[in-house]
């Protein structure tokens, strides 16, 4: 079994903006204050996190990543899939397909509702027993695997979410009738939830976050 290597970085929000291409700052024009700063910081960061791996200068690398989209790179340059939530940002990469994300672990939300309408009956099972904040946290998990897992797919959450099903014995994610079968990875990391997925069919090393 060949060896799938995974490079992370965390980034504060709060960072200072690098730069990003022409191309980006015209589609930068387009979008709301909040979420222009928000691509500004992404893709900044994204180049500069590549530009170490990759050894080439941070806008000189060939992504394609407009708004709204998975990021996308040349077949020989491997993968990249970021996330954000409200004070930080998330960078993956791989030679292989991956998928990351990020949220608050104090982050708060219709636990109950996400559990009976978008989980599997074995999920649901797994968390019967669970109320208030303790339900909160362990569906807000699962919703990060998963997440990780529709941006492995580049699929959306309203389409695919109640089509993952999560596997507590081997940390894997299984899609529909097997047709996908991903590798999860979960980390608590101080105040946020980050998890990994990626191919099964590879040994990969449990990743290491790099802080900017």
């Amino acid at each position: 079994m060949k060896k799938n290597i995974i490079k992370l970085w965390f980034v504060p929000s709060n960072s200072y903006l690098r730069p990003i291409t022409i191309k980006e700052k015209k589609w930068k024009k387009q979008l709301s204050l909040n979420r222009a700063i928000q691509f500004e910081h992404s893709r900044g960061y994204v180049r500069d996190a590549l530009s170490h791996i990759l050894e080439i200068p941070a806008l000189e690398i060939p992504l394609n990543s407009p708004p709204g989209s998975p990021p996308l790179l040349p077949n020989n340059m491997g993968h990249v899939s970021f996330s954000h939530c409200r004070d930080a940002l998330l960078i993956g990469w791989s030679a292989e397909n991956i998928g990351v994300d990020i949220e608050r672990s104090d982050r708060l939300f219709e636990a109950k509702k996400i559990l009976s309408g978008f989980f599997s009956y074995k999920e649901k099972k797994e968390l019967k027993d669970l109320k208030d904040k303790q339900l909160n946290s362990e569906v807000l998990k699962l919703w990060v695997r998963k997440e990780a897992a529709i941006k492995w797919q580049k699929g959306s959450i309203y389409n695919d979410l109640s089509k993952w099903n999560f596997k507590f014995d081997n940390n894997t994610l299984e899609f529909k009738d097997n047709e996908y079968n991903l590798k999860s990875f979960f980390f608590h990391y101080k105040d946020w939830y980050i998890s990994v997925a990626c191919n099964n069919n590879s040994e990969t090393e449990i990743p290491i976050i790099c802080k900017y």
